[in-house]
């Protein structure tokens, strides 16, 4: 009798981290988008910072790519790759690749939507919405 109910236990507990690990796999391909509001004035630049490493190792894995999905029409993105040296933490002195995206405004006022991916490790699109005011 207790072979059997170790059995079956055994076979829950497989069932339940299958489970949970569907759920987890679910909850992380749902989080690959972001949707971010954001306004500049005309004329100006927004920073966006984007690392390709991993922390837990602290492994530099080069370069993100931009992908630009949807061309911004009140602006246009440009980008400048740089090295930035962790200052604290489990990778403090490490120098990592990081990716600056500047979307710069036009002189036009509005609202303008745009959408790019950064691909690198894990892939994000970023959709973006940006007033220019």
């Amino acid at each position: 009798m207790n072979f059997m109910t170790f059995k079956l236990n055994s076979l829950f507990a497989v069932f339940l981290a299958a489970a949970f690990l569907l759920v987890d796999s679910q909850a992380a391909s749902a989080q690959s988008t972001r949707y971010w509001n954001r306004s500049v004035a005309p004329g100006k630049q927004i920073e966006f910072q984007w690392l390709n490493s991993n922390t837990n190792t602290c492994k530099d894995n080069g370069y993100p790519k931009l992908v630009i999905n949807k061309q911004p029409s009140l602006g246009r993105f440009r980008t400048v790759k740089r090295k930035f040296r962790q200052q604290d933490g489990k990778c403090k002195g490490k120098n990592f690749s990081v990716l600056l995206v500047y979307y710069v405004a036009g002189r036009k006022r509005g609202v303008d939507n745009a959408a790019f991916t950064i691909a690198g490790q894990n892939n994000l699109k970023i959709n973006l919405k940006i007033t220019v005011q």
